[in-house]
């Protein structure tokens, strides 16, 4: 159906016809590109057929020169199919929606405004001249950022200062143009809310339509290296994440990969979830990898994990656990480790004697000489490892002479080759226990780093790490510290590959987390974004977004407050109001839905809401609770659930989830049915509560007093 109502007719057929021109070009350019992939092909393959006719009559035909030249040949070719498929693609997309906005732009000193049309990607004409901009182009920031009347735009060349004359947004279906909204202030409400009440889908979608201006400023931030941006639920931090990551591609083109950035994300199913936004943007996927991949590539093991850590806490009888917690996850119990680690620094580890047969080999002396002197200008570990070099020469020396001592005494039992073997093994023998006392100085473990860190700490907490460590247990809190030592002393290689790394949920890490992430990530950039309301790990502090910066070596780094709430209907922000009433608020986008379902649990009554909300059209919904043991019990009880639990990610859309809330943190669903046993009303709680209510896009309800697993 046709929108009218503020539109000139005739303007309506001109930007139909406007449409109808692109989508033309983008017909022409799909033809263009399959022509061209096809013919690199074609010549892929003769080049392919031509050597192996060659080399089928005679093996050697090509020389090792000539073998590289055909490399490279292929490999040209190849890249040239591969842009030829990217630009063909890329039109395909663009068939649907050719264009999306459009200002006009006086620069001070022109005769007449240009038009900038606006779209996923840029387009030009046969004479090269721009029929659609891509979003990205600085250009383009006008639209998310300005309204008519005196307009400016930064861009390479410096501040471009005009002014707006039009502001328009459009409305497409299936390639045709169907309305045009112009708009004097923002992004029209009235579209924004028509997209934002679709269905939702496996994966995020991308947002380029509708971002708003305090989104686009984090996004197109620039000059700063590390960044926060703090919002609730649903204010579009993860989009504005992904957003910014297609943008600074576009921007540094030819000095920034996608191999070069990674995301950091809560978890594998999240990592799926947005796995679709930068191809649906035209740019290869970055890297998506959790904490816990870093830190056990860097501890070398398996450790517990923080979903893990999280579902024993959430037990009943956990108050040691929870004050190891309370106790190693503030700036206090980093700023032990960093003393530990400048002490560790400058004086190494506890040397001593290196004894044998009752005399001292080497002595402590000499060790903490040769560490804190000769090889100050080396790491740690370096240090460490060339004393060992050094050293093995003298004890080389020292187990010759036990060598010549031994064959004396074995002489009468053995000769020739039989008798130095013997020798040897004698003398390797005698040397074990002075070579193992040397190795556990100058090769300590993880633990032996953190060990002395945990001196200030109640008897109680160091008794269980030493009691987990003899167990071979590594309780989260202290892998991260651990890992965290072992990078920053030197022991465990940086990964100095990604130059910008975006950290989502980050009110989940620890300062040691982010420390780590610092040090472990030494080139990069940084991009933080989080909810302070859902840190919801028992015993964590609670943080400060502004405090992040400093993490990462920049006390003075700028955090953009998103303000406004895009997913969830005006029942389900208020239902999360209700949950935290003494938290600033959200502005939520202003869209009625059902209204937000509160009443007490029981199976009947789980079983009618899940009915409804599939029968009312709901594609995806999810049955959200508080541990990972409920959700498994829960999805004995339902039938057409998928229980998410782990790494097996085959659901589709419509299969209903199942799964603990902080497994599916950051996404959404169209409906949610959260099911919650009696744990107190504690602000954690509370916020745990908010965590999986705020999932739902358009309905909720929240059943408590559930029996717990």
């Amino acid at each position: 159906m046709e929108r009218l109502d503020g539109m000139d007719p005739i303007e309506l057929e001109a930007e139909r016809a406007y449409t109808a021109r692109v989508r033309e070009r983008l017909a022409a350019l799909i033809a263009q590109s399959e022509a061209l992939a096809g013919s690199h092909a074609e010549a892929i393959r003769a080049i392919l057929a031509d050597a192996w006719d060659e080399l089928r009559v005679r093996p050697t035909a090509l020389s090792p020169s000539e073998m590289r030249q055909l490399s490279a040949d292929v490999d040209r070719f190849t890249a040239r199919r591969q842009f030829a498929n990217e630009t063909s693609a890329r039109a395909r997309r663009m068939l649907g929606e050719p264009f999306f906005a459009r200002v006009d732009f006086a620069e001070v000193g022109a005769a007449a405004p240009e038009r900038i049309v606006i779209g996923l990607y840029g387009v030009t004409g046969e004479d090269e001249e721009p029929l659609v901009y891509d979003w990205r182009a600085p250009i383009c920031s006008l639209y998310y950022d300005s309204q008519p009347g005196e307009a400016s735009y930064a861009c390479p060349a410096g501040v471009v200062r005009g002014t707006m004359t039009l502001k328009r947004q459009y409305r497409m279906e299936e390639g045709e143009l169907k309305f045009y909204v112009d708009t004097h202030v923002s992004i029209d409400d009235g579209m924004l809310l028509d997209i934002l009440s679709g269905a939702s889908s496996r994966h995020m979608r991308q947002i380029v339509s509708t971002i708003q201006a305090e989104q686009n400023a984090a996004i197109r931030c620039e000059g700063a290296r590390v960044m926060s941006v703090v919002g609730g639920a649903g204010s579009g931090k993860t989009s504005v994440a992904m957003h910014r990551a297609a943008y600074l591609l576009y921007r540094r083109r030819d000095a920034l990969a996608a191999a070069q950035m990674e995301i950091l994300s809560p978890g594998t199913a999240f990592s799926e979830y947005i796995s679709a936004v930068l191809p649906e943007l035209g740019e290869e996927n970055i890297r998506a990898r959790t904490l816990q991949e870093i830190v056990e590539g860097v501890l070398g093991r398996k450790v517990e994990g923080p979903v893990r850590q999280l579902d024993r806490l959430l037990d009943e009888d956990v108050a040691l656990r929870t004050r190891s917690v309370e106790n190693k996850c503030g700036l206090s119990f980093f700023h032990l480790l960093e003393r530990e680690a400048c002490r560790f620094d400058r004086f190494g580890p506890a040397f001593a004697d290196v004894t044998f047969e009752g005399g001292a080999l080497v002595r402590a002396e000499e060790l903490r000489a040769l560490y804190a002197r000769e090889l100050a200008l080396l790491t740690p570990a370096q240090r460490l490892e060339r004393m060992g070099a050094s050293l093995e020469s003298r004890f080389a020396d020292w187990e010759a002479e036990l060598c010549r001592r031994s064959e004396r005494e074995l002489s009468a039992r053995y000769s020739g080759r039989a008798l130095a073997n013997a020798c040897r093994m004698a003398a390797a023998q005698q040397m074990q226990s002075a070579r193992a006392q040397l190795r556990a100085m100058l090769r300590p473990d993880a633990a032996d780093l953190l060990a002395p860190a945990l001196a200030e700490l109640p008897k109680a907490l160091r008794d269980a790490f030493r009691d987990n460590r003899a167990a071979g247990i590594v309780w989260w809190e202290d892998a991260v510290a651990e890992a965290y030592l072992l990078v920053r002393l030197g022991f465990a290689e940086p990964d100095k590959r990604i130059v910008h790394l975006l950290v989502d949920e980050a009110q989940d890490y620890s300062e040691t987390a982010l420390h780590l992430l610092h040090a472990y990530h030494p080139r990069a950039e940084v991009t933080l974004l989080g909810d302070p309301l859902q840190r919801t790990c028992p015993g964590m502090p609670p943080c400060d977004p502004a405090g992040w910066g400093a993490c990462f070596g920049a006390p003075d780094a700028p955090v953009f407050n998103l303000t406004r709430c895009y997913r969830s209907a005006l029942p389900i922000a208020r239902l999360c109001e209700s949950l935290l009433p003494d938290a600033p608020g959200l502005n939520p986008i202003g869209r009625e839905g059902e209204p937000a379902v509160v009443a007490a649990y029981s199976d009947a009554l789980l079983r009618d809401t899940l009915a409804r909300f599939r029968a009312g059209g709901q594609r995806s919904i999810a049955v959200l609770t508080r541990t990972r043991a409920q959700a498994a019990a829960l999805a004995e009880r339902l039938e057409g659930v998928y229980l998410l639990d782990g790494d097996d990610l085959a659901y589709e859309v419509e299969d209903n989830v199942v799964a603990c809330y902080h497994l599916v943190k950051g996404m959404e669903f169209d409906a949610v049915i959260v099911v919650w046993p009696d744990a107190g009303r504690t602000d954690d709680e509370r916020r745990r509560l908010y965590t999986a209510c705020s999932r739902a896009l358009h309905a909720v309800a929240l059943l408590t007093g559930a029996p717990k697993a």
